[in-house]
């Protein structure tokens, strides 16, 4: 196994010798960097190759990696905890004829007339603080973004469900963000969504793509780890 370092910090790599007369670079599904490469390139020169795409190798490791805390899925009892936004809270139930919620600094509680409305309710509720906070955050990252670059469309933002992807852009401007995000932090959401604008303007994850986040979002790189390896969140 080599090592080299990428942006201040040691990336592992597989370096597999063949016929072929490329040079490959592939992030398998555990995170796993490798390279394959012919048996006349030299070492120092499939670094150099690494050291060019290093904005790639190191989002897509952060992507693939198995250490998201992703939690079993919510019983909607009081004790039960829930991640808003980057913070813990703990849920209360509480039976009432009219249906309300309360948040204060470390709990949510929820009145409803049956307990048979728990999933439900709260389930609905995060959703709507979600529609809420991406509403006034794409609008400033948007602002932000077409004041550096000029765009095709203006992009619509939509919550969808997604396994493996925090978020997409259609080729039409339609942003998709998993509704997972509701347990990031600001920040994170921030960057998911510069991700996606850029993509309204750069197809693919390359150099230009990267150059160009860099421009809206300095900070992308740090702000993937922590989202894929920091957020704890639920199936939804």
């Amino acid at each position: 196994m080599n090592s080299i370092e990428l942006d201040g910090r040691h990336i592992a790599y597989n370096l597999q010798r063949s016929k072929r007369r490329t040079l490959g670079i592939t992030v398998d599904a555990k995170g796993q960097v490798i390279v394959t490469a012919p048996d006349y390139i030299p070492l120092n020169k499939i670094e150099k190759v690494l050291l060019k795409r290093q904005n790639w190798i190191i989002e897509k490791v952060a992507e693939k990696s198995n250490n998201v805390q992703i939690q079993p899925k919510r019983q909607y009892v009081s004790g039960e905890s829930i991640y808003l936004f980057g913070k813990q809270y703990y849920l209360k139930i509480e039976l009432s004829n009219d249906y309300n919620v309360e948040k204060d600094l470390h709990r949510i509680t929820f009145y409803m007339k049956d307990y048979t409305e728990t999933e439900k309710q709260v389930t609905s509720w995060l959703y709507e603080q979600l529609i809420s906070v991406v509403k006034v955050i794409s609008e400033e990252c948007l602002r932000n973004f077409t004041s550096k670059f000029a765009i095709p469309t203006i992009p619509v933002f939509k919550i969808r469900k997604m396994e493996k992807r925090w978020g997409s852009c259609t080729e039409y401007g339609v942003i998709h963000l998993n509704p997972k995000l509701v347990a990031a932090s600001i920040e994170c959401i921030e960057y998911v969504i510069y991700h996606e604008l850029t993509h309204l303007i750069r197809d693919k994850h390359n150099d230009y793509f990267y150059r160009d986040l860099i421009q809206v979002c300095p900070e992308y790189l740090r702000l993937s780890n922590k989202l894929n390896n920091e957020t704890v969140i639920y199936a939804l």
